[in-house]
């Protein structure tokens, strides 16, 4: 066969060729990838790398639960200064504005029994019988026989006080003066003055043994003819 009658043989088949090679270059196809490559990440978009709005947060309501304990033994407002204390010169060294007398301790002595109706580090005496106020003047002249024995005077070894008198500052107790009718025996809150030792003690002493030879009926008269109370506690029942 010529070469001639060839060429006549493919020439049918030269257009459905072209068409073939024109299609596969039209047709998208993606781009080879290296062989254990990752695929590119996709890009971020961007309603969802935008932050997010804040939200104000709506204030919460603490509940009884949540509130910190309340102190189990707040004192009461007998034991608290009601209003501002004003420094005194004279024992006890506050102003006071009235005063109370009690008896207390009607019972039999022994440890642990408070000898004070009141001080500030026992506070009151779970043994009071009874209470009454007294007039300013009483009151003045129950601090006059604490300065005259210089305070606390102990002329015994075993005080046991079942009279006092209290003075206060409204509702604060500032001061008491507590009497022992068995053992003669003074104790005084606040301490009327520093504690001596030596010779000052010793003059001290002679000075208030002096003025207590004095004082101490007139504590006798006040108890029991002023206020009719008994110098001795009832007989236990």
């Amino acid at each position: 066969m010529t070469i001639a009658h060839l060429q006549s043989g493919l020439r049918p088949r030269a257009p459905l060729i072209a068409a073939a090679v024109v299609l596969f270059a039209c047709t998208p196809r993606e781009a080879p990838q290296a062989p254990g490559a990752e695929p590119a990440p996709a890009p971020p978009d961007p309603a969802a790398s935008a932050p997010a709005p804040e939200t104000e947060l709506e204030p919460t309501i603490a509940t009884a639960s949540a509130q910190p304990e309340t102190a189990a033994s707040e004192p009461t407002s007998a034991d608290k200064p009601s209003t501002p204390l004003t420094p005194s010169e004279t024992w006890p060294f506050v102003a006071w504005d009235r005063a109370e007398a009690f008896t207390f301790n009607h019972v039999a002595y022994g440890p642990g029994v408070p000898l004070r109706v009141y001080d500030a580090t026992s506070g009151w005496s779970p043994k009071i019988a009874e209470r009454k106020p007294i007039s300013a003047a009483q009151a003045g002249s129950a601090v006059e026989r604490v300065v005259a024995t210089r305070g606390t005077l102990e002329v015994s070894k075993c005080a046991f006080p079942r009279h006092a008198v209290v003075l206060f500052a409204g509702d604060t107790p500032v001061g008491s003066i507590n009497v022992c009718f068995e053992c003669g025996d003074i104790l005084v809150w606040p301490d009327f003055e520093p504690p001596a030792s030596g010779p000052t003690a010793e003059r001290r002493h002679r000075q208030q043994m002096k003025a207590y030879k004095r004082v101490f009926p007139e504590w006798e008269r006040f108890f029991r003819d002023d206020l009719g109370f008994p110098l001795t506690p009832p007989a236990p029942s």
